[in-house]
C-alpha cells in the first residue's frame, strides 16, 4: 500500500541508418534464396530416377520375376 510499484520502461529505439530501399532488397533476395533451396535440379531427379529404375531392374532378375 506504501510502497511504490516499479513502472514499466520504454524502450524507444530508433536506428540511425536504415534504407527502406536496402531492405526491400534484402528481403527480395531472402526469398529467391528459399524458392531456389525448394527447387530440385533436374540432375539429381534424373540420377534418383535412373537409380530407382536400377534397383526395381535387379530385384525383379534376382526375385525371378523377369525370365
Amino acid at each position: 500500500m506504501f510502497i511504490r510499484r516499479p513502472q514499466h520502461r520504454r524502450f524507444e529505439y530508433e536506428p540511425r541508418f536504415y534504407k527502406p530501399e536496402q531492405d526491400h532488397t534484402e528481403r527480395f533476395k531472402r526469398q529467391l534464396r528459399a524458392q531456389r533451396a525448394k527447387r530440385v535440379p533436374p540432375r539429381r531427379l534424373l540420377v534418383l530416377l535412373l537409380f530407382l529404375g536400377l534397383a526395381l531392374y535387379l530385384y525383379l532378375v534376382l526375385s525371378g520375376g523377369l525370365q
